[in-house]
Parts: structure tokens; C-alpha cells; sequence
């Protein structure tokens, strides 16, 4: 039954796929396979949670394929099932499945129909293997997915010059998280040594006995951790990129930007919480982060001439709060 982990990952990109082949033209048959994708992708969500649950809510690590091996060092891709993940994965397949339904009516007659459902059954491949990840590696992967999809549904109106220049504003912030990952990675390789992952990282005897000599190492790849999580989730410095992410489409803009991508930072700091929530000193930062972002948007918020800023602004500022909410434990 834990295999059907791989099917939620598996029915969004065959989803994407079918929906490439089919003629730009049939705009029924296009809709039909994004809003029953994302229609069997919440139905199976929904069906193993309940057997997760059943179960007695274990934590689930499944190591599926090794894609390189060199010394001490091996690349697989690992999925990895929690508490943290049922949460996010509920929310996010009963969203895109709205969201889906949604899109139909919404863009009927749209020259970019197509490329639009396109887009968001690889934005939904993407959330999924980051929600599903095991190890940072396999989290990376679903990281860079989900980067290319946003900055193709915020440049959905090509022919237009803003939405492409704040397509391409948030996309260079992406590579700012992109960096801290990456770091991250191999900071955290040169400190265990070995392709860890999220199963271990919950094992406090193990993490402590690492941090205990290598607290320098410790604070730089927990930086590296935050800087990734506040540019995906648009904290400070970064903020600038969420209002601008509104240029798409309203679906995408005012549902995926408000609700689901923009956690993904979030979602980061509680995978990885056990490992920087060890040294104090990071926490409070975090902490004075998340008050500062919330301060800030909340007052832009208030002077903002439509409703997609004001979303974006508030989206901000409650994640402020979260960031503030998950440091302290």
C-alpha cells in the first residue's frame, strides 16, 4: 500500500504528457485531463491518508532508485511520508483539483489554454515531489520543477511586457533559493559525510552527536536552509517577487501564489526543523524575520490599489507569522 506514494507523484506527469499530445483546438478534452488528474490525485491522496492513519501514522521512507554512486557518496531519489506531508499533500491536491475545475470556464477561449493546463500539471509534479521528498536531492529536483512552471505561469500573457519582466524578476530570486539549497547540500554532505535524509535527521541522539563538534557548519547550513525558505516563501528581503507573481493568470496567480507555492519555504523549515531549531541563536533570527516581514506587508498591504496585491501582501504577512509560529516550536 506505501507504494502508492509513487502514484502521486506518477498521475499529475502522465497527466502532463497526455495533455502535451493533445490538439491545441480541443478545448474540452484539454480541461477534462487536468480536472480528472488532479480529480484521481486527490482521491488517492485521500485513500492513503486514511490507510496512513489506519496504520498508526508511522513514518514512511522508501529509497527507490540510486542514480549515482561514487565513494561514500550515492545520489538516490528517496520518498518520505509524515505528518507534515499529509498536511500539505491534502491541502494542495483538494486546491489543484479547484483550481482545475476552476480554469475551464475561467480561460475558455484563451490562446494559451493549453500551454496554461500544460504548466500546471508540471507545477503539480513539481509540489508533489517536493512534499513527497526524502533527502534534499530528491527535494531539489521537485524545487526546480516547481521554479520553471511558476515562471511559465507568470509569463502566461507573453505578448505582454510587464508579465514577462516579473516572470523573469521572480525567477532570478528562485535562483537566490536555489543557491541556499544548494548549499545547503553539500555543506550537509561535507558534515555526515553521506547522502542524508529527512528519516535521519529526525534522530536527535545521531544530530547532536554531528553538531556537537561542527557547530560552525551547523549555523552555515542552517543560513543556507533559511535563505532558501525565505526567498521561495517571499520574506524579508525577498518580497517584492509575490506581488509581481500576480501577473498571471488570476487561477494561478491568486490560488497557487497564495496558497501552495509560496509555502513551499515553509514547508522546508518544518522538513528540516530538528536540524537548525538545535541552535538557538538561528531560531530567534528566524523569529526576527518572520516579525519583520509580517510588520512590513501588513502596512503595504493597507495602501494597495487591487485586490491581487492585497492578497499578496497578506499572503506574506501570514507567512511571516508561520516562520515566527514554527521557531518557536
Amino acid at each position: 500500500m506505501k507504494h502508492l506514494i509513487i502514484l502521486l507523484i506518477g498521475i499529475p506527469l502522465l497527466g502532463f504528457f497526455i495533455s502535451l499530445l493533445l490538439p491545441q483546438n480541443k478545448e474540452k478534452a484539454i480541461s477534462y485531463t487536468a480536472f480528472i488528474t488532479a480529480g484521481i490525485g486527490a482521491i488517492v491522496t485521500v485513500i492513503f491518508t486514511i490507510w496512513w492513519v489506519a496504520s498508526g501514522a508511522p513514518s514512511l521512507n522508501i529509497n527507490e532508485v540510486t542514480l549515482y554512486q561514487s565513494g561514500n557518496y550515492t545520489f538516490f531519489i528517496d520518498l518520505f511520508f509524515d505528518k507534515v506531508t499529509a498536511v500539505y499533500l491534502l491541502f494542495s491536491s483538494f486546491l489543484a483539483y479547484l483550481i482545475a475545475l476552476y480554469s475551464r470556464y475561467y480561460l475558455h477561449r484563451e490562446a494559451g489554454y493549453k500551454r496554461f493546463f500544460n504548466t500546471m500539471l508540471l507545477f503539480m509534479t513539481g509540489i508533489n515531489l517536493i512534499l513527497l521528498s526524502g533527502n534534499f536531492e530528491t527535494l531539489f529536483i521537485g524545487w526546480e520543477i516547481l521554479g520553471v512552471s511558476s515562471f511559465l505561469l507568470i509569463a502566461y500573457y507573453r505578448e505582454r511586457y510587464l508579465p514577462v519582466r516579473n516572470a523573469l524578476k521572480v525567477y532570478s530570486i528562485y535562483r537566490v533559493a536555489d543557491i541556499g539549497l544548494l548549499l545547503a547540500m553539500w555543506l550537509m554532505h561535507h558534515l555526515w559525510h553521506e547522502n542524508v535524509t529527512f528519516l535521519e535527521l529526525n534522530n536527535s541522539e545521531l544530530l547532536c552527536s554531528h553538531l556537537a563538534n561542527h557547530q560552525v557548519i551547523g549555523m552555515a547550513i542552517s543560513y543556507a536552509i533559511i535563505l532558501a525558505a525565505a526567498a521561495k516563501s517571499a520574506q524579508f528581503p525577498f518580497s517584492s517577487w509575490l506581488p509581481r507573481a500576480m501577473e498571471g493568470p488570476t487561477p494561478s496567480s491568486a490560488i497557487f501564489y497564495g496558497s501552495v507555492a509560496v509555502h513551499i519555504g515553509v514547508y522546508l523549515l518544518l522538513r528540516t526543523y530538528p536540524f537548525w531549531s538545535a541552535i538557538e541563536f538561528v531560531k530567534w533570527n528566524v523569529v526576527a524575520m518572520g516579525l519583520t516581514t509580517s510588520v512590513l506587508a501588513a502596512v503595504a498591504a493597507k495602501v494597495q490599489t487591487s485586490v491581487k496585491a492585497q492578497i499578496a501582501y497578506s499572503s506574506i504577512t501570514q507567512i511571516g507569522l508561520i516562520f515566527i509560529e514554527v521557531a518557536l516550536g
